[in-house]
């Protein structure tokens, strides 16, 4: 064990092995919501502010207030169809101000941007190092757990991701809160418990993960605090009262997440839901973060995730086999599993997603770096134990550190994955125009307005996706100002029904959508209830009517561009062919 014992003679090498291995998040770039941000940021945009008490509407995607709904489905931001009670309002003002100041200092440089991520990840490695060794573990152990946790490749996107950055924030405030509340339940100082609450509110301030702070509070007050768990927990009323008061103000201030349990549930607004699906997901979270295993894989196949579930409880069994010895004899080490189990449960509130598992990580490379310190020290008496731990050892300090620079690249491979820079590549030509699109994935169709306005490109006026199927479909000139639009297919595949599930939440025969410019009525459906004919009435732009108004469509091979149909002709769009176009 040379390697774990050059490491703990040092905690400042971790730091430094840390900033190589994650230099390659330097040049990723934007990814989805950043571009959001830069254009809500803008002072050229005009977008209506959000129902809500957010700083800016940086994390106030849809807010259910028809205004703003119907200018965010004609800048194409959001579909047509979303349904009208769907909502994504999330309250998180310290990040939203960490990115105003990047936009005041640095609008244009991704690159200092992510220097600002940057920061706050060593900030975060620095305040749980001190965690870590105020908690009474040995330097080495705390050493191990610091590398652990800094080059868990986990962390990759989280750390380069921009828009991610309210977890790191969040992260690192729940850390100096659990730092100052062992301080103050081992001294007695009240300005300790002061300071631990303030770090708490700044936790809740920066994103909604900051709630698992007080999963590692109740864990300490049940395993460790010398007062017993009966008067440790009663000396939680503080925190008790914070949380509250900010889930109350957050609700007052029209924050959370209502009809889109595809992605989010609220635990208020869908309790049931929320524990229905605990069972299956913290399995999956706790195997993605002690078995390498993306949690976005499970996320991205939820009619699996049964499956996916049952062999994380296996691998997970195995892990509490390799930990036993600790977990018998050290309330320390009990206290750290118990809060990484804790901290789970409010990140079940959304996909599975390697990004959420922050706050998991922090008892989890805890109970790490105890276990290889003991392996090093020959604690661990049977084979079974001492060969898991060694697996661990390979997965969490071998493996993990060589993936940590692909990871923190990711978000240029997750352009690429989807697609996203194509939009650069539509054939728009001006500004006047109103575009409907086809044959296209809906990341691709919702990200051409920001995505080109960021990199300086033409944008259109209006930009309506219509369907990415690969179907037949005819536009018929019905009016000078109107078409009608048909699909050999319904217009709306599963995964767009993230804004609208078909099943809860039916389109009509007749049902309307109207914006400023348009209005889109459904006068077909097929069996599942997608649209199969759609009638579309531009509203008037001047003289000039609905002669701005073309269609883009990807044929398989590149974007085309075609003009609406002269009045009382077809036009017949052929995308069944483009199977492979970018999805």
């Amino acid at each position: 064990m040379l390697y774990l014992h050059k490491l703990g003679q040092s905690p400042g090498r971790v730091f430094l092995i840390t900033l190589v291995l994650t230099l390659p998040a330097l040049g990723s770039g934007w990814l989805g919501d950043d571009y959001i941000h830069y254009a809500l940021l803008h002072p050229d945009i005009q977008i209506p502010r959000a129902n809500d008490w957010s700083l800016f509407g940086l994390f106030s995607w849809v807010d259910a207030t028809p205004e703003r709904t119907r200018v965010l489905i004609d800048q194409g931001v959001i579909p047509w169809w979303t349904y009208e009670g769907f909502r994504y309002q999330f309250w998180r003002p310290l990040a939203e101000l960490s990115h105003w100041l990047d936009h005041r200092l640095w609008r244009d440089s991704a690159r200092l941007m992510h220097v600002h991520s940057l920061l706050w990840y060593l900030g975060l490695g620095w305040a749980l190092y001190h965690l870590l060794r105020r908690s009474g573990m040995s330097l080495t152990a705390c050493v191990a757990a610091l590398a652990v946790y800094l080059w868990d490749s986990t962390h990759g996107l989280t750390l380069s991701w921009i828009a991610n950055r309210n977890a790191l924030m969040a992260a690192l405030f729940g850390v100096l809160c659990v730092l100052e509340y062992i301080r103050w339940r081992e001294s007695g100082v009240v300005y300790a418990l002061a300071l631990s609450l303030l770090w708490l509110l700044c936790s809740l301030f920066s994103g909604e993960i900051g709630i698992s702070t007080c999963a590692y509070l109740g864990a300490y007050a049940l395993m460790v605090d010398r007062s017993g768990p009966r008067r440790a927990l009663l000396a939680l009323w503080p925190y008790v009262v914070i949380s509250v008061a900010w889930w109350v103000t957050y609700k007052l201030g029209n924050f959370g997440a209502n009809n889109s349990d595809a992605n989010y549930i609220d635990p208020v607004e869908s309790p049931l839901s929320f524990l229905s699906n605990l069972g299956e997901r913290i399995p999956v979270l706790l195997f993605a973060q002690f078995g390498l295993v993306p949690a976005d894989v499970f996320g991205f196949n939820p009619e699996s995730m049964t499956l996916f579930a049952l062999v994380g409880m296996i691998f997970l069994a195995l892990v509490a086999l390799v930990l036993w010895p600790l977990l018998r004899n050290s309330a320390q080490a009990r206290f750290w599993a118990l809060g990484c189990v804790f901290a789970a449960v409010p990140i079940s509130a959304t996909v599975p997603a390697d990004r959420n598992l922050l706050m998991v990580g922090i008892g989890a490379s805890a109970l790490s770096g105890m276990l290889f310190n003991a392996l090093a020290q020959g604690e661990l008496g049977s084979r079974l134990q001492r060969t898991g731990a060694y697996v661990l050892f390979v997965l969490h300090l071998m493996l993990a550190p060589l993936l940590m620079p692909l990871l923190s690249y990711s978000p240029v491979i997750w352009n690429q994955l989807m697609s996203l820079p194509m939009t650069k590549r539509m054939p728009v030509q001006s500004e006047q125009e109103q575009v409907l699109l086809f044959g296209m994935s809906m990341p691709i169709a919702l990200a051409t307005t920001p995505m080109r306005f960021a990199h300086r490109l033409t944008v259109p006026a209006n930009a309506w996706f219509i369907s990415s199927r690969h179907a037949e479909f005819t536009i018929t000139r019905v009016a000078e100002d109107s078409i009608r639009i048909e699909s050999s297919l319904g217009m709306i595949d599963e995964f767009e029904q993230t804004v609208r599930d078909l099943q809860r939440e039916p389109l009509q025969l007749g049902q309307e959508v109207n914006t400023r410019a348009m209005t889109m009525t459904v006068v077909a459906l097929d069996e599942a209830g997608s649209p199969a004919a759609l009638d579309m009435r531009f509203h008037s732009r001047g003289a000039r009517g609905a002669q701005d108004v073309v269609i883009l469509y990807w044929d398989g091979e590149a974007f085309r561009r075609s003009p609406l149909p002269p009045l009382g002709e077809r036009l017949r769009l052929d995308l069944t062919r483009a199977e492979s176009a970018v999805r």
